[in-house]
């Protein structure tokens, strides 16, 4: 079992992706090829100034003892320090030199001694031009020549050139890049290091707001299970600009989900307070006519009693099923052209039987067009429980006005009614909550409070504004504000 554990945390930890490794990863990635490129640009760069300067080593040293050579008539004199020349007698680092006139070699240092046979090289060049190059010594190591063309300055212009030829070991300054590189590619991998070192800590302390609303989410979850209230995220007193938001919508989400919850709890029971209340009548009355059997009072009744009880509770239902078919994501509407005149007769139709006195009530006060595009099935439904509604909560037989009201914006129905007690605003606010009734409507066997729920869903499916409002003299109107398509 603690290995099938160990198993499962591994792979998590392989699958699972971290901000603070990816950071630190695309930070030092990003730094060290910076890095990089700079230290392979000084690299390359004290690479050629060191070589430049061995260069010129070489070249002021061909410059001194061109200096040594002058000529007196037809006679050369060569005249070399004596300090000078122990640097062309060594064998360990041996260093050679040649001095030709007219392809003759007037002079060859000691060095070349043990190589009688070997000359070195010299190319044609202009009068007075040096030149350095690779070269391998008469010794078989890897060396630069200094090349030099030249007429003494003492001499005259019909002198003959003088051709001198330097070769030095270049293991001293192999050996100087050598160093140079370690050391450069020392100080990158210790650049990189502090540099990564650096930018761990900076990230690790600019990820503990982070941390810290990790931690208060665990905390928030082992202590809801013990307290039975809302809890929020504590608002700090400096907060982090890119957590504060993240903070806001924690608190936002959690007040709507304590919202639903409690609507649950609230539908839930108001759901078993209706069912219960007619289960209750139709078991009274069937234990009633148990016991009393042949009492025609309750005999002749009975049937029609459970009946009208049977369709009360399938009213219910049906218009939970309709309030779950407005929220439901898979609900579709279609947009197509509807004549009003039509839709308002249809409706009033199946008004009729519960309000005989509809026509003498129903006004309509203003109707500036006849066609509008929207789905049939919400459009009617919105309206005939507004409706609906109107006539049920108004003041006994007082009128109901119906405004349909086009503008540039799009189109409006209003529908106003006289109430004989105001409707405060925290009622208003909960309208539309299902199942909820205003105290004076909980007797009401025909109305549920479901019919305002639903014309809110479908308006919120079909992109209605749906709106209420009442003025000082209790007239109460719904506005469903329709945008042109």
């Amino acid at each position: 079992m603690r290995i099938n554990i160990i198993k499962k945390i591994k792979e998590f930890d392989r699958s699972s992706s971290s901000i603070e490794r990816n950071l630190i990863n695309s930070i030092s990635l990003i730094f060290g090829v910076i890095l990089l490129i700079v230290f392979i640009c000084v690299d390359r760069g004290v690479d050629i100034w060191v070589q430049n300067q061995f260069d010129q080593g070489m070249i002021d040293q061909a410059n001194y003892l061109k200096s040594q050579i002058k000529t007196n008539g037809q006679q050369t004199i060569i005249t070399f320090d004596k300090h000078f020349m122990p640097g062309f007698k060594s064998t360990s680092h041996p260093r050679f030199f040649q001095l030709w006139q007219k392809n003759k070699t007037l002079m060859r240092s000691k060095t070349l001694q043990r190589y009688p046979q070997d000359n070195l090289i010299h190319p044609k060049l202009a009068i007075g031009k040096d030149k350095v190059v690779q070269v391998v010594m008469p010794n078989g190591a890897l060396g630069r020549a200094s090349l030099s063309y030249f007429i003494p300055l003492n001499a005259s212009h019909k002198t003959e050139p003088f051709y001198l030829t330097i070769y030095r070991s270049a293991k001293a300054l192999d050996n100087l890049l050598w160093l140079v590189d370690i050391l450069l590619v020392s100080s990158f991998i210790l650049a990189m290091g502090t540099m990564r070192y650096i930018t761990k800590k900076l990230i690790i302390k600019g990820l503990k707001p982070l941390e810290k609303i990790n931690e208060e989410l665990i905390n928030y979850r082992n202590l809801k299970e013990t307290v039975d209230r809302e809890i929020y995220f504590p608002i700090p007193q400096k907060s982090v600009k890119e957590i504060a938001p993240i903070r806001h919508e924690l608190n936002e989400f959690i007040h709507k989900n304590n919202q639903l919850v409690d609507n649950e709890k609230r539908i839930t029971a108001d759901i078993a307070h209706e069912l219960k209340t007619p289960l209750a009548e139709m078991i009274t009355l069937s234990e009633v006519h148990i016991t009393y059997p042949k009492d025609q009072r309750i005999s002749q009744t009975y049937a029609q009693d459970m009946l009208n009880i049977a369709q009360r509770m399938k009213a219910i239902v049906e218009n939970l099923l309709l309030l779950q078919k407005a929220s439901s994501s898979s609900f579709k509407t279609t947009i197509k052209e509807l004549d009003l005149i039509n839709l308002m007769d249809k409706i009033k139709d199946g008004l009729r039987f519960k309000y005989p006195l509809l026509n003498q009530r129903l006004i309509i006060k203003e109707q500036s067009f006849i066609h509008i595009q929207a789905d049939e099935f919400s459009l009617s439904v919105i309206i005939q429980n507004l409706i609906d509604n109107s006539l049920f909560y108004s003041s006994k037989n007082s009128p109901i006005t119906i405004v349909w009201h086009a503008d540039t914006k799009g189109k409006q129905f209003i529908i106003s009614n006289q109430t004989d007690t105001p409707v405060s605003a925290e009622q208003i606010k909960s309208l539309t909550k299902p199942l909820y009734q205003i105290d004076s409507s909980r007797t009401n066997i025909d109305h549920y409070g479901l019919g305002l729920s639903i014309v809110k869903k479908l308006c919120e499916k079909n992109n209605y504004q749906l709106s209420f409002s009442q003025n000082d003299k209790n007239e109460f109107s719904v506005s469903i504000g329709i945008a042109n398509g």
